[in-house]
């Protein structure tokens, strides 16, 4: 369908259910009901700006103001006689604001955090002032600008989220390059700094002058005053901290490369050794020094040679003791500057999942979905990037629960339910690990539907789905461009989004697993390292693989027995396996019977950094991150969740 004909199915929407906004004894639930139905055919139709507007005339009518009927009646009467004669819905262009866009009120308990955090993503964006040439530099700032954009609008920020969403679309703009984001860049930062801090005089800025006084009255963000808690506070600069852990964790590879010579010169202690061992039998055999025999001077050149060898052995072996104190330092340097870098970057458990609460009930609010939150988390720390990373995924099941979980009241009521339905979140550490729940007491999934989509578009065959079990089905829920929504709304039905939580968590070293509930909902339990930089993981061998698994996904090593039928860790690979595996390793994933994979050793337990994986290899196999080694080599760690899938599948 064309643009036009998506614009006259809008303004004849608009035409079809405006009438409501002039009966002053109309139900403000039909005129929010209606405004509901206008913003998300906006939405549809690609007018972000008007949809952005008709949400926040929407928050007004919930609260009452006065003028809000009137207000909406008269945009959207404009935007209908500008939509029929084929222009644009306003007469404005990003970077200037569509009339009767204003500050939002951002809730107070997570102003300042939200400050925060935008501030360090717009220092990630200074940094990249510093980097020209850098070619990566457009695309670590189209990053950071999407991070914005996600916490602006998990906290209901609407004017920082449109300004974002279209520097985001700016900057993806073909012929926009590295030169044009350096001269560029500057300017925008300072308006992403003044929305977040006073977002009324941002708005005032990006209008011009001559709009200014016509514009609609702008509604000023109250800031609360800052409490006083008698405690003294350090602001750090975001990129600073940021490039403090960049120099740890060059440190943490100084201490590979220190340990790695320390074993070169163990090896080497045990060369010399043996070559000392094989002169002393010589000269052992070649006896003493006789007329008829062995010159006595050759004898005695080989005894000091079999000396100098000792020697040589012995300030090596010392040389290697004091690589591998030194080794030992290093490690411990680093691990003690990056757990007190984390307890500066923290924030809690029950606030994290409180501001995706109140954003999902925002979002509810707004779709006009009768949902209750429940939160269940304590007050126990978290590193406060991960809290950020992990928003969008938590929020995209959240918005997969509003979309698909949850029956019309009626029905709910038929069924037996409370009419209004309930979205629990809760949270809890574990050790090093963190676990996040996110439920509903919706319908479930409808697997049969599941099995259709998936066979429809060709991510499994119609025999394999038929022979598929009900959690490998729900994982194909994660494969791009799968929705069992026929139609698309403005929360979900386009295919994407969960595929999009499970990269962001894996790049976090974590996974996700979905368990079906039937009759009463989904599960949705997410598990990644409690720190952004570093998680313990064990080695494993298998063949000629060596791979990483969480220590947090592991549970006991066993002799593996002759009739204890174990899947081998090469088939849940893809690889062939012949021989018998010496040992096995369980698989423990919290809500899941545990189930054991074999391999040919296991190694020691080691504290890494993780890093992302490209997407490609990520879907090659059961994979959530890199390692880098100190020799350069790059080692991949094991999708604790996605290998006990295969090895279940398998056995």
């Amino acid at each position: 369908m064309s643009q036009a004909e998506l614009d006259a199915l809008l303004a004849d929407e608009i035409e079809k259910r405006s009438a409501v906004f002039d009966d002053p004894t109309a139900d403000p639930r039909e005129v929010r009901a209606a405004l509901h139905t206008f913003r998300g055919s906006a939405a549809m139709a690609g007018h972000t700006d008007l949809s952005l507007v008709i949400a926040q005339l929407s928050a007004r009518l919930r609260r009452g103001e006065t003028g809000a009927r009137h207000d909406a009646a008269r945009l959207l009467r404009a935007a209908m006689g500008r939509l029929r004669g084929g222009r644009p819905v306003f007469d404005t262009e990003w970077p200037e604001p569509p009339p009767g866009l204003g500050p939002s009120s951002v809730d107070p308990a997570y102003r300042a955090e939200y400050q925060a955090t935008v501030r360090e993503r717009v220092a990630e964006l200074e940094a990249l002032l510093e980097r020209p040439e850098d070619p990566s530099a457009l695309t670590d700032a189209i990053r950071a600008v999407h991070s914005v954009k996600g916490a602006a609008a998990a906290i209901g920020d609407d004017l920082t989220t449109w300004y974002c969403h279209g520097l985001e679309a700016a900057l993806k703009q073909p012929g926009f390059d590295r030169r044009r984001l350096s001269a560029d860049l500057p300017r925008h930062i300072s308006v992403l700094i003044t929305l977040v801090d006073d977002p009324t005089s941002a708005l005032d800025t990006l209008r011009p002058r001559e709009r200014r006084t016509s514009a609609a009255p702008s509604r000023r963000a109250s800031v609360p005053p800052e409490e006083d808690t008698g405690e003294q506070m350090v602001r750090v600069h975001g990129v600073s901290l940021e490039r403090v852990l960049e120099r740890v964790e060059l440190i943490r590879l100084a201490q590979d490369e220190v340990s790695g010579a320390a074993a070169v010169a163990e090896h080497e202690v045990s060369r010399l050794r043996d070559q000392q061992a094989a002169l002393a039998e010589a000269l052992r055999l070649l006896g003493p020094p006789r007329p008829w025999g062995p010159p006595a001077k050759a004898l005695a050149t080989l005894d000091a040679v079999g000396r100098s060898l000792a020697a040589a052995a012995d300030d090596l072996e010392y040389g290697s003791a004091l690589g591998r104190k030194g080794a030992d330092r290093l490690k411990g340097a680093a691990h003690d500057v990056r757990r007190e870098i984390a307890l500066v970057r923290r924030t809690s458990l029950s606030s994290m999942l409180n501001k995706i609460g109140a954003a999902v009930e925002r979002l509810a609010a707004r779709e006009d979905r009768p949902v209750r939150v429940l939160i269940r988390a304590g007050d126990a720390p978290l590193d406060r990037e991960i809290a950020e990373r992990l928003v969008d995924p938590l929020m995209q099941l959240a918005r997969n629960a509003l979309a698909h979980g949850f029956e019309a009241a009626d029905e709910r009521v038929a069924l037996g339910k409370d009419p209004v339905g309930t979205l629990a979140l809760s949270a809890e550490r574990i050790g090093d690990s963190l676990s996040i729940v996110c439920e509903d007491d919706g319908r479930g999934v409808d697997i049969e539907s599941v099995r259709r989509s998936a066979v429809l578009r060709g991510s499994i065959s119609a025999e394999a789905a038929r022979a598929a079990g009900d959690d490998d089905l729900l994982s194909l829920l994660f494969v791009p461009g799968l929705t069992t929504k026929r139609e698309a709304d403005l929360l979900a039905g386009r295919g994407v989004g969960l595929d999009l939580a499970l990269n962001t968590v894996r790049r976090l070293g974590g996974t996700i697993r979905l368990e079906r509930r039937p009759g009463s909902g989904l599960r949705a339990t997410l598990e990644v390292p409690s720190e952004r930089f570093t998680t313990d993981v064990i080695w494993l061998e298998a063949g000629a693989f060596r791979l990483a698994l969480p220590v947090s996904f592991a549970g006991k090593v066993e002799l593996t027995a002759p009739e204890e039928p174990v899947v081998p860790l090469l088939r849940c690979l893809g690889e062939p396996s012949e021989a018998a595996c010496a040992l096995s390793i369980e698989l423990a994933l919290r809500g899941i019977p545990a189930v054991r994979v074999g391999v040919d050793a296991v190694g020691e337990v080691e504290e890494c950094n993780l890093r992302p994986l490209p997407t490609l290899l990520a879907e090659s196999g059961p994979y959530s991150g890199a390692i880098l080694r100190g020799d350069g080599s790059l080692l991949l760690s094991l999708d604790a969740a996605l290998l006990a899938v295969r090895a279940w599948a398998l056995s």
